[in-house]
C-alpha cells in the first residue's frame, strides 16, 4: 500500500469559497445570511481585536483542524482515489457546524469529508444586524496520495 497522506487545495481556493454564501435550501426552517456583517470565527480566535486576524485565525484554525484530524479511507487509497471533496455546511446562530453535506466530489471520499467538516470546533456565530445568524461555507478538501 503505498505511503498517503490528505491535503487541502490551496489555501487561497478554501478562503474564497470559504465565505461563500449560498441560497438557503427549500423548505429549510432558518434564514441563511449570505454574507454576513461579521464572520463566524472559532472560539480560539474569538479575543484577537482586529477583525482580518482574527478571520486569519479562524481560517487557519480549521485548515489545521482538517489537516490533523482528516482520515484518508482505506479503500480508496487503495485503489487510487484522489480529488476535491466540497463540503457545504452551516454555522449557525450558536456556533455550530450543522447540515454538512458533500456537494461534490469521489464518492468514496466524501463520508471523510463530511465527517472532519461535522468535528470542527465551536465558533462564534456570525452576525448580522446585532444579532447572531446562520452562515453557510462551502468547503474545499483536497486528497491526494503521496509517490
Amino acid at each position: 500500500m503505498q505511503k498517503s497522506t490528505p491535503s487541502l487545495s490551496g489555501s487561497i481556493a478554501m478562503f474564497a469559497l470559504l465565505a461563500m454564501g449560498l441560497v438557503n435550501p427549500a423548505g429549510a426552517q432558518t434564514e441563511v445570511v449570505k454574507a454576513p456583517e461579521v464572520m463566524p470565527v472559532l472560539n480560539s480566535c474569538a479575543m484577537i481585536e482586529d477583525r482580518t486576524e482574527r478571520e486569519t485565525c479562524s481560517n487557519q484554525g480549521m485548515l489545521e483542524h482538517i489537516m490533523n484530524k482528516l482520515i484518508y479511507p482505506e479503500n480508496a487509497q487503495e485503489a487510487g482515489i484522489e480529488g476535491t471533496v466540497f463540503v457545504q455546511f452551516i454555522v449557525n446562530d450558536r456556533g455550530q457546524v450543522s447540515e454538512a453535506k458533500a456537494l461534490k466530489g469521489p464518492e468514496a471520499l466524501t463520508k471523510a469529508a463530511v465527517r472532519v467538516v461535522q468535528e470542527l470546533p465551536g465558533f462564534v456565530p456570525g452576525i448580522q444586524k446585532g444579532k447572531p445568524v446562520n452562515v453557510e461555507f462551502v468547503l474545499p478538501i483536497r486528497f491526494a496520495l503521496r509517490d
